[in-house]
Parts: structure tokens; C-alpha cells; sequence
């Protein structure tokens, strides 16, 4: 290797370092892609598509539950809310809506296990974040709450209301 070939060499390093030291430019981050390939249920996208692009991670999570309650609230004719709505809307003896015909022991399990899933997403995931000042979510577990609040919205359409 001679003098020109060395400086040569020295250049093009000095121009990957910097590059390396610059943050990725794109239109659309891998998070995004992700958002858009997982999240399908229109409400859903529409409530927290721009938050979580702009990352805003815990506050999409927050409106992907609180578009979930809704839906469900008004698809069930009720004025309850969070936990209390979804045990109501949800239960095995008295539902509101159906996520089966509720005649095997496991179509009841099913029920009560969503019940119990739904209850529990309001408390253990939409009101931390609507409560407490400040709450911090990372891009994984905000697509991963997402994604699951997009499963739970899915299940909620396709329940029927009881007669």
C-alpha cells in the first residue's frame, strides 16, 4: 500500500465514522413498519398512529385503551367504564356481549378469561398511564401493548350483543 492509497483508505473511514455517528434518517423507522404491519383495526391506527410515530409511546398506549373502552361502551349500550365496564359487558351469567354462545364449559372459560383480560388491561395498563405524571414507555412494549389492545378491539367487533 503506498502514500495515495493509505490517504484514500483514512478518507473513507473518516467518512463512515461520521456517518455511524449521525442518527439513521428515515421516512418510516423499523418501529414504524412494525406499527402499520401489526396494527390493522381502524380505531385503533387512527387514535395512535401519529402519537407513536412522533413518540409519544406512552400516551399511544393510553389512547389505544381508552378508544378500546369506548368502543366497547358504546357497542354495549352502557355507561360503565374500565374495570366495572368490562366485567358487566363481559360476564359469563349476564353479558352484554357474547365472544361465543356461552353453551361449553370452554366457550365460558373463554368469556370469563377475556373478562378477566379486558378488567385488567383497564387497570393495569390504560390507568397508570392516564394517572401518573410522567409514565415512560420504550418503542417494544409500547408496539407490544398496541398490538394487544388491536387483538382486543378484533375480539370486541367480532362479539355479539346478548339479547
Amino acid at each position: 500500500m503506498d502514500v495515495n492509497d493509505a490517504k484514500c483508505l483514512l478518507s473513507l473511514a473518516k467518512k463512515v465514522q461520521s456517518l455511524c455517528q449521525k442518527p439513521l434518517e428515515r421516512e418510516n423507522p423499523p418501529g414504524n413498519e412494525l406499527f402499520d404491519l401489526l396494527v390493522t383495526e381502524p380505531e385503533i391506527v387512527a387514535c395512535c398512529r401519529q402519537l407513536f410515530a412522533d413518540g409519544h409511546y406512552a400516551l399511544a398506549v393510553e389512547e389505544a385503551f381508552k378508544c378500546l373502552n369506548n368502543y366497547i361502551k358504546l357497542k354495549a349500550k352502557s355507561s360503565d367504564d374500565g374495570s366495572a365496564l368490562m366485567k358487566s359487558v363481559f360476564s359469563v351469567k349476564a353479558p352484554k356481549l357474547k365472544l361465543s354462545h356461552l353453551k361449553t364449559t370452554s366457550e365460558k372459560n373463554e368469556q370469563l378469561g377475556y373478562m378477566e383480560i379486558y378488567s385488567g388491561c383497564m387497570t393495569g395498563i390504560r390507568n397508570p398511564r392516564a394517572h401518573a405524571h410522567r409514565h415512560k414507555d420504550a418503542l417494544e412494549v409500547t408496539l407490544e401493548l398496541v398490538v394487544w389492545a388491536n387483538h382486543l378491539m378484533r375480539r370486541a367487533r367480532m362479539a355479539k350483543r346478548a339479547r
